[in-house]
């Protein structure tokens, strides 16, 4: 089943899809009405978002991804969803249904984006999807779903990304939470191994997806490139007109810390190489760093 909420005035300019949700479910109509679809309707619609899909945004995490979502979502004629999990359910219901093939899924993945993109404002023109870290493993299933439309992936220096998922390790990151299949080749001690060497690995899947797929429609983001790179590359890439005035409000979001509201940002990447010990220091050299330097050269590359 899905399970729905009155969203009245609320905008997706949260950092995260389920913050905006949050805030939804908690207002009166919602906690005295509510309405659920059977997801069979869902797949069975057959529909297109009423809103242009215009841009999906795979990430390696910890990466400025957010930063890329809030810049977008600063234009009222935008809507950004940022790791929608009505979207994560889905791409997780072969298992659980049964189903045998990607084409299986497709119906499923089409039905929800359709559902999430209802336009719900006059304004209103454009949908990005900002995905999960793990969805780039999912790349050729995204590429099937939506054949046309643009994606990016964000990458960033993989001692400073190490640092960060240390300090606060999200679900993906943890033994059994995605697919092993999706993480070949994998040691058979896997799911046993050190956190920090497990979250090695999974990142090292995450840059090999990403270097295999990078040409069929997408664009390579270090983070440094941010935020500016928005207002310019990640724009052309998205087929965005944007304004003087639209440029201007989207840096005006960038300089704020779009994870820490009433906060200016200010750069962390220092704090984060301080902060890493030397086994950190050690996985990011021996499996992550050349990884990062294959997705400079081919980001260079097709800059030229």
């Amino acid at each position: 089943m899905v399970e729905w909420c009155h969203l009245g005035d609320l905008r997706f300019t949260d950092p995260f899809f389920e913050q905006t949700i949050r805030r939804a479910v908690h207002q009166p109509f919602n906690l005295l009405f509510s309405h659920r679809t059977p997801l069979s309707e869902i797949a069975a619609t057959g529909a297109r978002p009423e809103l242009r899909l215009a841009g999906l945004i795979f990430h390696m995490s910890r990466c400025g991804s957010t930063v890329i979502s809030q810049m977008l979502a600063a234009l009222a004629r935008n809507v950004v969803l940022s790791e929608p999990a009505p979207l994560d359910q889905i791409v997780r219901i072969p298992a659980r249904l049964g189903l045998r093939s990607v084409d299986d899924v497709l119906p499923y993945l089409r039905g929800i984006v359709a559902a999430l993109g209802k336009k719900r404002r006059p304004q209103e023109r454009d949908l990005f999807i900002k995905l999960d870290a793990w969805h780039v493993l999912l790349l050729p299933l995204f590429r099937r779903a939506f054949p046309d439309v643009p994606w990016v992936f964000v990458y960033r220096d993989p001692v400073e990304v190490l640092a960060s998922l240390a300090r606060s390790r999200p679900l993906q990151m943890f033994p059994h939470w995605i697919d092993l299949g999706l993480l070949a080749p994998a040691p058979d001690d896997f799911a046993n191994m050190p956190p920090d060497t497990y979250t090695t690995h999974v990142l090292a899947c995450f840059l090999r997806a990403a270097i295999e797929h990078h040409r069929d429609g997408g664009l390579l983001v270090e983070y440094g490139e941010l935020p500016e790179a928005v207002c310019t590359r990640v724009r052309d890439h998205f087929g965005l007109d944007c304004s003087d005035a639209d440029l201007a409000s989207m840096r005006a979001t960038a300089r704020r810390n779009v994870k820490q509201a009433g906060t200016r940002f200010r750069p962390d990447g220092a704090a984060k190489r301080r902060s890493a010990g030397p086994e950190i220091r050690m996985l990011a050299e021996s499996q992550l760093a050349p990884l990062h330097a294959e997705l400079d050269a081919l980001r260079r590359a097709a800059a030229r």
